[in-house]
């Protein structure tokens, strides 16, 4: 079940936003029912452009634990997180993500938000160097397999 003050506490950081000359997005990271990060977007301030709510809110909360594990949080934001904000909660271990209101919504208003894996317009292409980038990822698999080890 949602915690309406957790999502109250998201509203209350998009109000911030918007106030700040920022899109109206406000996130908070929940921890055993217990706020432990809020943030608003600023991509305007930054500038920069990953500066979305849910990627501040991650970080603040990753720096409070002081992990970039985020296991058993949970993660409140006033509009749907695009794919690099649900990717970045993924990546951190964010257990459930309770949202406000759709994408739709954001598309509405800039126009510009994403509808698909791959934006309108750019090209992405795959296999460049793959055998060197691959033979990277084995090196650093058994790297971290050879220090994960514990002693006997």
């Amino acid at each position: 079940m949602p915690l309406p003050s957790a999502m109250q506490e998201a509203l209350a950081a998009a109000r911030r936003g918007l106030l700040a000359g920022e899109p109206p997005i406000g996130a908070c990271v929940v921890s055993d029912g217990q706020v432990i990060a809020t943030a608003h977007t600023a991509v305007i301030a930054g500038p920069d452009a990953t500066a979305h709510a849910e990627i501040l809110a991650l970080r603040a909360a990753c720096q409070q634990a002081r992990t970039p594990w985020l296991m058993g949080c949970e993660l409140y934001v006033t509009v749907e997180p695009c794919a690099m904000c649900l990717a970045a909660s993924h990546y951190a271990g964010i257990d459930r993500v309770w949202f406000g209101v759709g994408l739709e919504a954001m598309q509405a208003v800039t126009g510009q938000e994403l509808q698909g894996a791959v934006p309108e317009g750019m090209s992405l292409t795959g296999g460049v160097l793959a055998d060197d980038c691959a033979a990277l990822l084995r090196e650093w698999s058994a790297t971290k397999a050879a220090t994960s080890r514990r002693p006997r």
